[in-house]
């Protein structure tokens, strides 16, 4: 790896430490905001909070969260991504401190509101960088690893988190991930600076020819249009199934589990553990479906869609077909065996989900951001994924109370079919523009 890594042209190494960079950046920044449904439970059991209070700060969260996307998509084509980035991690890791020493339900709501706000700062601007100062090749390359950072920071996080709580208490917790996302903010501004020249280079290549650069941002905005208005609804409005899906799933499970399965909280969360190790290879099998078979972004996306509209299924019919578990049945190896078969099944779903995701959220903007608008875009799609998901999180509860379980599931299989349909009506267009988009780009470079 070393040896190959050492062939490439310094361009090409810089990229990759850029890559490397962002990579960091952001499965640092879940390590703080995961901590709140790990440490909520004994908030709640210290009576500094309770159910319906400790609900609202997460919703808080996903709210400002959604609206910071949107702004901060828009920001992130206008200011240096590296400030941004480090910006969003310093306030985040702050207001993860300021959680720990807050005994104030109210300031709760607006520090996590805050933290929500400072994490949107991340995504888009990565995106901006990485499809900006890499070539196609690695930014495509690269594009799956961006995306598994959710999982393994979520990983991270539990095993912090699961430290702290264990050895003093919750808001031991919450200072240990700002701690940790204040220093990284400090020492991946340095990183971000030693590449000052590489991104300089990119730039001087752009005003080299202030003529061509002129007409390609006058054609950049009409183009950036075209794309809107000809294949990119169909991807806003996939990503609302996608983010209906992919949090209402990682929200749910564990409750599902423990409510149909087996209702025991401990073997619910070792069962539990496997979730965001396979939502990993969700992103990498949709990367190779995409490359094996050279389909387009949305086709992709229709298939992963249909393969969780198909294990949802099966899922489903188990709801249905098996007995509810209270506290007082006994547990067998069969049972355990069962509940572990329907978390893979919701796994495969909840994966394909995140491949999906990658798709929409990484893929489809690298193209724009040859015209300067893959910020924006990733923004705008981000904020309608994460309020979706608010308003899933939402319907979901008020759902399983009235109706049950397998009501819910019949929605999600609903969405699932939905998403799958609305990606495949669309892909042509949008290849057909994100084409048009590319090539001409690549004839104003020549």
């Amino acid at each position: 790896m070393f040896k190959s890594f050492n062939s490439k042209s310094a361009y090409e190494k810089n990229a990759w430490m850029l890559v490397v960079y962002c990579w960091l950046a952001y499965a640092t920044v879940y390590i703080g905001r995961k901590n709140l449904s790990v440490c909520l439970a004994d908030m709640i059991a210290e009576g500094v909070t309770d159910k319906v209070s400790g609900g609202t700060i997460g919703t808080c969260f996903m709210l400002c969260y959604a609206i910071g996307q949107f702004a901060n998509g828009w920001l992130g084509d206008r200011f240096h991504p590296r400030h941004m980035v480090c910006t969003g991690l310093m306030c985040a890791g702050l207001m993860n401190i300021f959680m720990g020493i807050n005994s104030n339900n109210f300031l709760f709501m607006v520090i996590w509101a805050v933290c929500g706000i400072s994490c949107s700062m991340l995504w888009s601007p990565i995106i901006r960088a990485v499809s900006t100062w890499t070539t196609d090749d690695i930014s495509h390359a690269a594009a799956a690893s961006l995306s598994a950072t959710i999982p393994i920071g979520t990983i991270l996080c539990y095993l912090i988190c699961a430290a702290g709580l264990k050895f003093f208490n919750w808001r031991v917790s919450f200072m240990m991930c700002g701690g940790i996302l204040c220093v990284m903010s400090v020492v991946l501004f340095f990183c971000f600076a030693s590449l000052k020249d590489h991104m300089a280079e990119k730039k001087e290549k752009k005003e080299k020819a202030p003529a061509a650069a002129s007409s390609s941002a006058s054609a950049s905005s009409q183009t950036t249009i075209k794309v809107f208005c000809a294949g990119l609804v169909f991807a806003a409005i996939g990503i609302l199934f996608n983010g209906m899906l992919k949090d209402g799933l990682d929200l749910w499970i564990p409750t599902v589990l423990g409510d149909k399965f087996i209702p025991s909280s401990s073997v619910v969360s070792l069962i539990c553990t496997i979730l965001p190790i396979l939502n990993i290879f969700g992103a990498y099998a949709a990367r190779d479906v995409f490359h094996r078979f050279k389909i387009d972004e949305l086709t992709t996306c229709a298939v992963m869609f249909a393969v969780s509209t198909v294990s949802l299924a099966i899922v489903t019919v188990f709801i249905r077909i098996i007995p509810a578990k209270t506290a007082e049945t006994v547990i067998g190896f069969g049972d355990v065996a069962l509940a572990l078969f329907v978390t893979l099944l919701l796994a495969l779903s909840s994966a394909s989900m995140l491949g999906a995701n990658t798709m929409l959220l990484t893929f489809i903007p690298l193209h724009f951001g040859k015209v300067g608008r893959a910020s924006t875009v990733t923004g705008m799609l981000n904020c309608f994924s994460y309020a979706a998901a608010a308003v899933s999180s939402i319907a979901v509860g008020s759902i399983s109370d009235n109706f049950g379980w397998e009501a819910v599931f019949i929605v999600f299989i609903g969405a699932a079919a939905a998403g799958a349909a609305i990606c495949f009506a669309g892909h042509k267009k949008l290849r057909r523009k994100t084409d048009e988009l590319d090539a001409y780009v690549v004839e104003d470079n020549q």
